[in-house]
């Protein structure tokens, strides 16, 4: 897999031949790989190979799973750690029992896929019944092959990035408001009969104006990037959820499929925060939830004004916690 990865490939070709080489050294039945779409609480399988399911293609549409749904999804995001199931095995989930069923596959392994110190997809392989079970060692292996694939995940990243400036904030890296309406509008499309808690949270940076009017706007634009990436650094820890930059001082975090004291939680510790560039500067927060489900009339452009509202109440009352809006339906 090294070897064959080490070319420059375009991302998905890339993808393509990764899941084909898994597929021999695992001697698995067929391979997938998903990314994760941040802010949607979604997994989005890009590519399968091998002998697929009746169901599956090898570049699918819209083959989509939501974390919610699948324990060992919700572990992955969680814990970062690869997983093993098996139709007769009596520990295994029982979603993940239909899966397999529906797949034609008697066991499963499954492996997060980190890029850059932070989630970017899953691994998915699974044998048929005439096949051994998936073994300790092969959850071993699969982690050697993983940290091969992440290297090469970066690497085409960063390759392709001149084909992402229209969606990234040139001065932070952060996503900017076209990929966040974008991003919104996906966690907005949920399945019938399912409900899917999305919160937002406004942030506005406390004084940056004085910051560029006594130190200057490179002293302003290095205080973005430190927030940047604090912000950053605090909601990787909620797998999925997305920060952009979505103004010269403010930044808006979407956060799917997660507890909303959570995502206050970690709102409230860059509350407390502080900067040094002067008496006051941090940032106010607002947050605002909804529980979405199939056909709602509730907007994104919504539940943004109202974080945007609680946000305001934040910054004038200067408080070092967030305000919390009440939870749409």
């Amino acid at each position: 897999m090294a070897r064959a990865l080490g070319r420059s490939e375009a991302l998905f070709r890339l993808l393509e031949i990764a899941a084909e080489e898994a597929l021999l050294a695992l001697d698995a039945s067929s391979v997938s790989v998903s990314r994760l779409e941040t802010g949607t609480s979604t997994v989005r399988t890009i590519v399968n190979v091998g002998d697929l399911g009746p169901t599956e293609v090898r570049w699918p549409d819209n083959e989509v799973y939501d974390m919610g749904e699948y324990a060992n999804l919700a572990v992955l995001s969680q814990d970062w750690v690869p997983w093993r199931a098996a139709v007769d095995d009596p520990g295994t989930d029982g979603r993940e029992r239909l899966l397999l069923q529906e797949l034609a596959k008697h066991c499963a392994i499954g492996s997060p896929i980190v890029v850059d110190g932070q989630l970017w997809g899953e691994f998915y392989a699974t044998r048929t019944v005439d096949h051994p079970d998936f073994s300790s060692l092969d959850l071993s292996y699969l982690e050697a092959l993983m940290a091969i694939l992440g290297g090469a995940i970066s690497r085409a990243v960063r390759e392709e990035s001149l084909e992402q400036l229209a969606y990234r904030d040139p001065l932070t890296g952060l996503l900017n408001r076209r990929a966040l309406d974008e991003r919104a509008a996906q966690a907005f499309d949920v399945a019938p009969r399912s409900v899917r808690t999305v919160t937002v949270v406004s942030l506005d940076i406390n004084r940056l104006k004085q910051v560029n009017d006594t130190l200057g706007h490179l002293a302003g634009d290095q205080l973005i990037q430190s927030v940047a990436r604090a912000l950053t650094s605090e909601f990787s820890r909620l797998a999925g959820s997305l920060v952009a930059r979505v103004g010269g001082d403010e930044f808006t975090v979407l956060v799917s499929g997660h507890d909303p004291a959570a995502v206050v939680a970690a709102a409230d510790r860059l509350c407390r925060r502080t900067w040094h560039s002067g008496p006051g500067v941090g940032v106010s927060a607002g947050a605002a939830t909804a529980a979405v489900t199939h056909g709602t009339t509730l907007t994104p452009a919504r539940l943004f004004a109202e974080a945007d509202r609680a946000q305001y109440v934040a910054k004038h009352g200067r408080l070092s916690s967030t305000v919390v809006a009440n939870s749409l339906a």
